[in-house]
């Protein structure tokens, strides 16, 4: 039956937005219902963050609240005007350096670009922080392993840093969270079911061990249902106690059995079956969060229920829920989040009706919709996510996988996609290695190793190793993948063209000049003569051995298809093309190191206000722009004009960088040369 899909959504709450000049990353729970704030342990917090021994390691017995309390902790921040407030789900080391890597994003440290690693991303963060971490709180949630968190810690900084876990991680001043009082327990059991007498729920506070993530859906379904503290906690013990969640045996008995009634009472409340379809969904992605517009997409598509819903109905499924304490949201309304036992909890209740396998199989088909619509997207935040609720997936589905075959090719088909974008993203050769090497022996497992998608994916892992600093290993795998599509595709195929032009780097990258320029030269010819000497396969392919000549010395040969291939992309791509830009700067640099200085110089101004106007004053990119025109002004004698830009490279370098980097201490040199050029000049 057809649904009509309505986007009126006036009558909506409007979420909280962040204080003007505050910059909040990443999905920050916002304050659930009756929330406690607990203003003493607020305060240790607070005390703890900024003292001497920062960061503080916030830690606790599981489901005491240590997330929440960072929450509020973070909330507060944003408040008071904190600059920047960043929440990373670090639980596992994708998420970690996935989380740094778009706070450097957001910061604007890295432009979005390619070119840094998420490591790399992660290290701009940390020392953005050390030089200028005022009214900055960065929070790292749900630790699992400290040591990969420690690198990312900045040192002697005015920045707050917060870690929380419940293995109380040793990583800084230590702050301990325990499960309520019995006070506080029926403090909130009163506010959130509306009892009149607080103290005829004190048998339930203490059946559910006065812990808050227990106690939240039990003052929920109190509620919900007007059920009285007795009838409530005859329920609880009644209800079947079912398969303990598998892993989760961290958490009492109790608070499994309290998330069961809620699911329960939401199913109840539910007939037409969608808040548990969204619930569903959400349980088999990551923990760290679900996009908002990945709900309303998979609605759309049938994927939370059989049938097509609009974003009205998947918003008020999602409030439902939230009544019922299963799940909350981000500050901004845009990720919906769930506490771990909850979403086992729901997958368990799933795999014992034998629809588990059902539900991933939707939640695979929204992935995939999705994954293909952000291809080339410039929406990183969206990008990003696509691997994460992949490999989610993939673990959530790992129980029926493996019977179940059309999900198992669905999986593959995602995990591919999943490594698309980590290629794309070009900042993420570790996640994708990571990705990569698994998913290509299963490819070749399945399919055998000559199929397309085997071989598109050792192309893949072939290329993560290349940004990884792993040459030999790349190369490796383009000369298999080479062998195989010369003999199955013939030499001039445009496949086996683009695997040769790739070996070709795989050799330049490890120093094997002499190969790498024979193979530019075979590719070029070939797209030449195939492609005609405009298209921009074939401009990549001159602009390539330009590079090749120039490492072997023959600069003559370089200059030359150097500037053939600016020429051609100016007049195929325009002038601020990407690649045009590209090819701009390898020939200022070819210029500059013929000595050509004054032909440099043009071309320098004109790079230094194509980054300026398109990527701003504090982009990596304008900041190696900036200091390359000043040096070319300080070489041919304009002291006086370099010394302003070298002052201003020096400036964002020191706050990107830090004060020690390599980057910025040539920029200091720079200056100093050309202060020292400007003092010579002047007359005695």
């Amino acid at each position: 039956m057809a649904v009509t899909v309505s986007g009126d959504n006036a009558d909506r709450p409007a979420w909280p937005r962040q204080p003007s000049g505050s910059l909040a990353v990443g999905a920050i729970p916002r304050e659930p219902p009756g929330f406690q704030p607990r203003p003493d342990l607020l305060a240790e917090l607070d005390q703890a963050a900024t003292g001497e021994l920062a960061p503080c390691s916030v830690s606790g017995v599981p489901g005491a609240g240590t997330t929440q309390l960072a929450a509020a902790y973070a909330r507060a921040t944003l408040a008071r005007g904190g600059r920047l407030v960043a929440w990373v789900s670090a639980r596992n080391r994708a998420s970690l350096l996935g989380g740094l890597a778009a706070v450097a994003d957001a910061a604007g440290l890295s432009g979005g670009g390619a070119g840094t690693s998420s490591a790399g991303r992660g290290e701009l963060v940390r020392r953005w922080l050390e030089t200028d971490g005022e009214r900055c709180l960065l929070v790292f949630d749900d630790v699992v392993d400290p040591e990969a968190v420690r690198p990312f810690l900045p040192a002697g900084s005015a920045a707050r840093v917060i870690v929380t876990g419940h293995q109380g991680p040793d990583l800084g001043t230590s702050v301990k969270v325990e499960a309520f009082s019995a006070e506080e327990a029926l403090a909130f059991l009163a506010g959130r079911a509306g009892l009149a007498d607080a103290a005829a729920a004190a048998p339930v506070a203490a059946e559910l061990g006065y812990l808050p993530l227990a106690l939240a859906p039990a003052a929920a379904v109190m509620a919900g249902r007007q059920l009285e503290p007795g009838r409530y906690l005859d329920q609880l013990r009644a209800r079947p106690d079912g398969q303990y969640p598998a892993g989760e045996q961290e958490y009492p008995p109790a608070a499994a059995q309290a998330v069961r009634l809620s699911l329960d009472a939401a199913g109840e409340a539910d007939p037409a079956g969608l808040c548990s379809g969204v619930l569903g969904f959400i349980s088999v992605l990551s923990g760290a969060g679900v996009r908002r517009d990945l709900l309303h997409s998979a609605g759309q598509l049938g994927a939370l229920g059989g049938h097509r819903v609009g974003p009205g109905q998947v918003d008020d499924a999602l409030e439902q829920a939230a009544r019922w304490s299963l799940l909350t949201f981000s500050l901004d309304g845009q990720v919906i989040l769930a506490n771990r036992l909850v979403t086992r909890v729901i997958r368990d209740e799933l795999a014992g009706r034998r629809r588990l396998a059902a539900v991933c199989r939707g939640a695979a088909a929204a992935l995939e919709a999705r994954g293909e619509a952000l291809a080339g997207s410039p929406d990183r935040p969206a990008v990003r996510d696509v691997p994460e609720q992949v490999t989610a997936l993939a673990e959530a589905a790992r129980p029926v996988s493996g019977t179940d075959e059309a999900l198992t090719r669905t999986l593959l088909r995602l995990r591919f996609l999943a490594l698309y974008h980590l290629i794309e993203l070009g900042d993420s050769a570790e996640q994708a290695i990571t990705m990569g090497e698994p998913l290509t022996a299963d490819l070749e497992r399945m399919l055998g190793p000559y199929h397309d998608d085997t071989l598109n994916s050792r192309n893949s892992l072939a290329a993560a190793y290349q940004a990884a600093g792993r040459p030999a290993d790349a190369i490796a795998l383009f000369e298999q993948i080479l062998v195989v599509r010369e003999r199955f595709l013939g030499p001039e195929h445009p496949d086996t063209l683009t695997t040769q032009n790739n070996l070709a780097f795989g050799y330049q990258a490890a120093g094997r000049a002499g190969e790498a320029r024979l193979m530019f030269e075979l590719t070029l010819a070939a797209r030449e003569r195939l492609l005609g000497p405009r298209h921009p396969s074939t401009l990549l392919s001159r602009g390539n051995l330009a590079a090749a000549y120039r490492d072997e010395g023959r600069a003559d040969d370089a200059l030359r298809l150097f500037e053939q291939t600016l020429t051609g992309r100016e007049e195929v791509l325009g002038a601020e093309h990407p690649d045009t830009v590209t090819s701009r700067v390898n020939l200022a640099t070819a210029y500059r190191e013929a000595g050509r200085i004054a032909d440099a110089i043009p071309l320098a101004e004109q790079i230094l206000a194509t980054r300026e106007r398109l990527l701003g004053p504090r982009h990596p990119s304008t900041l190696a722009a900036r200091n390359n025109l000043a040096a070319a002004y300080r070489e041919t004698g304009r002291a006086a004009e370099a010394i302003p830009l070298f002052e201003q490279t020096l400036a964002h370098c020191e706050q990107l960088y830090g004060t020690d980097h390599p980057r910025t201490l040539r920029v200091r040199r720079g200056l100093a040369r050309a202060r020292e050029s400007a003092s010579s000049a002047r007359p005695d």
